[in-house]
């Protein structure tokens, strides 16, 4: 045996082991974790006949908001969150960093695409009907994510802390300050102080970073759960048509869905019988070869049964 093929036995030899090793490794992890069901529930689940790219909205909002949490981790590496110091720190992020103008620019158009697809998302649901029992509580996570989206744009659109991003909170701060009842309260909370200033940037900037970003995982993670759970709507032109070989609503008895008309409970059976007449008059009528009952009067008309005749000893006697 040459040295060559010696060399490619060894290599085949140690590639064999390092991948019966990772096999062993992967279903060492896979007994204490379960990743295989993981994986089988939220990327292998059946899903039904006409979906289309519509369906594809709420995956691309995740995925919008976690590139903003990746390029956020990086932006916050360079900022500083002071007034004197913001917009410095974010000029030296956009021109001198590498990659910086374009981390940021993911991050700023980031912000707007994944409103408007949130917004996509939830007409998606609205017109398709997918917010209908038993769905209820996942169209609630929705609304309340689309309103935790907006604040997380809010608090963000400040953090550069320039004459525009300024402005723009103090305007929005004063519309939340004009709602009934907790408007100026929340208002106040914002605010952080009698105007807009370093202490209204540091809450933002907490909010912005920590605790909205937070919120918003675990509502994602309650959202997908639910999906799992409850399965995927089925497009209103789907749900519409009649299967191929369905029943008719005519041939399935009152109040049995059409999957189980084979085991028919006696009331639903009483209750087909009696909305259909025509069935109780037909199992009313006899067969005509039937033979005629004993109780049926005799052809003199009276109404009584003729008398039986005695027998021959009974006559004798």
């Amino acid at each position: 045996m040459s040295r060559s093929e010696r060399r490619a036995r060894k290599t085949a030899a140690a590639k064999h082991h390092s991948a019966e090793g990772a096999k062993d490794v992967a279903g060492w992890v896979d007994s204490r974790t379960n990743a295989t069901g993981i994986y089988t529930a939220l990327l292998s689940r059946h899903v039904p006949k006409g979906t289309n790219w519509f369906y594809t909205l709420g995956s691309a909002t995740m995925f919008i908001f976690a590139m903003q949490a990746i390029t956020g981790v990086f932006l916050a590496m360079y900022y500083v969150p002071s007034t004197t110091q913001a917009y410095a720190s974010i000029t030296h992020l956009t021109n001198d960093v590498w990659m910086g103008e374009f981390v940021r620019g993911m991050h700023k158009w980031g912000a707007s695409l994944m409103i408007i697809l949130i917004f996509l998302h939830m007409g998606r649901t609205f017109f398709f009907g997918a917010y209908k029992y038993p769905r209820e509580l996942n169209w609630v996570i929705g609304v309340v994510l689309l309103v935790l989206t907006t604040v997380m744009g809010l608090t963000g659109y400040l953090l550069p802390f320039d004459q525009r991003s300024l402005w723009a909170t103090v305007v929005a701060n004063n519309i939340t300050a004009s709602g009934p009842v907790v408007g100026p309260y929340l208002a106040d909370f914002l605010r952080a102080g009698p105007e807009v200033g370093a202490t209204t940037l540091s809450r933002f900037y907490a909010l912005h970073m920590m605790l909205i970003p937070g919120l918003i995982g675990a509502l994602i993670g309650a959202h997908l759960f639910l999906v799992v759970k409850l399965g995927t709507t089925a497009p209103p032109w789907v749900r519409g048509t009649r299967p191929k070989g369905a029943l008719d609503e005519q041939s399935v008895p009152a109040g049995v869905p059409s999957s189980d008309d084979a085991e028919v409970p006696v009331a639903a059976s009483a209750a087909a019988t009696d909305a259909d007449p025509a069935a109780t008059e037909s199992a009313a009528e006899p067969p005509a070869d039937a033979p005629a009952d004993a109780d049926e009067p005799d052809g003199d008309g009276d109404g009584q049964r003729p008398a039986a005749e005695p027998d021959e000893g009974e006559a004798s006697a």
